[in-house]
């Protein structure tokens, strides 16, 4: 196909495709790496597939909302019309703290192609496919989930905690718990998320299914993730992050009742001895609460462990964990 007969057929496509009608030239993209310069409407061509840019993808993260991720490209395939997110080459590292443990966190595109190899076919987490771009940047060509995350799904629960707790979470938690042992099929296969967070599952429209997304980060720790899912636990049980703070301004009744014992290893703000708060949480669940607690006298060594004593807490709440479809 001729020059010509190209930018024609693109032409022809993103009209047909967004309804708009290009004025200008289109800026067509092979190599990636100044990922910054890459805008809305820009086309970039990754072996021959071409991808109308939407935009970037956004994330709301330490109190700071719809944060852009420039590397993270929304698009249009121009072949199929479907939507697809474009994750580019980009490289950072850092150090988190949990107790006395320093993990180093360093992004790996390859490490996130291997488990997209991995879960391919496996609908507990995102799919999609590495492809390389002309100066052999690893790109990650990840399908579109149409679904909100976890912390809007649970947020956007209208009703007391107590009422949340009894109709709403028994199969939230037996969800979770899925959830969870989809993380243990990584780190059985040598492999971790890396980013376990609240808002990186997604709970799927129409199916209700709980997916996992964005798992490029790498960390010299086996244990980070296990630590990770306590985070998750944590906002479920308490139908949100729960504070010391925050909890006893609204009920000054318990400021009497919690140490720092009962405070999460991960972030020292938030309460993790929740039965304290909610008398109804089961003890056996609000025990597993507590190996993440600051006052822990024992933790988790394997995600196996977290999975069997919350699997047993969904079952005596009436709503036992479903098992999803492996792939063959």
């Amino acid at each position: 196909m001729s020059d010509e007969a190209r930018e024609s057929w693109i032409r022809q496509r993103i009209e047909m495709l967004t309804g708009q009608t290009l004025t200008a030239p289109p800026r067509i993209f092979k190599d990636t790496t100044g990922f910054m310069y890459i805008d809305r409407g820009d086309i970039i061509d990754l072996e021959g597939r071409l991808f109308l840019v939407r935009g970037h993808e956004k994330e709301g993260r330490f109190g700071i909302d719809d944060q852009p991720k420039f590397w993270v490209k929304g698009a249009l395939s121009l072949e199929d019309g479907q939507r697809y997110i474009l994750k580019l080459r980009w490289e950072e590292s850092f150090r988190i703290h949990i107790g006395d443990m320093e993990v180093h966190c360093a992004r790996s595109g390859e490490k996130e192609a291997r488990a997209l190899e991995l879960v391919r076919g496996d609908l507990r987490f995102m799919q999609g496919c590495a492809a390389r771009d002309s100066q052999n940047n690893l790109i990650r060509v990840i399908d579109f989930i149409d679904g909100t995350d976890l912390i809007h799904y649970v947020d956007g629960v209208d009703m007391p905690h107590e009422q949340y707790f009894h109709e709403l979470f028994p199969r939230i938690l037996a969800k979770t718990v899925g959830a969870f042992r989809a993380i243990q099929l990584l780190n059985d296969n040598g492999l971790c998320h890396g980013d376990i967070r609240n808002d990186h599952i997604l709970v799927e429209r129409g199916t209700g299914n709980f997916r996992w997304i964005d798992f490029d980060l790498n960390q010299n720790s086996s244990r980070y993730d296990i630590w990770c899912l306590g985070n998750v636990l944590h906002f479920v049980v308490g139908k949100g992050f729960i504070t010391f703070r925050e909890l006893t301004e609204a009920r000054p009744e318990l400021a009497d009742r919690f140490s720092m014992e009962d405070a999460s290893v991960f972030f020292p703000n938030r309460v993790m001895n929740l039965r304290k708060a909610y008398g109804y949480v089961p003890a056996k669940l609000n025990e597993i609460l507590t190996r993440f607690s600051i006052g822990a006298t024992a933790c988790y060594d394997t995600i196996a462990q977290v999975v069997d004593g919350l699997a047993d807490c969904a079952h005596s709440m009436g709503c036992p964990v479903e098992e999803v479809a492996k792939p063959q």
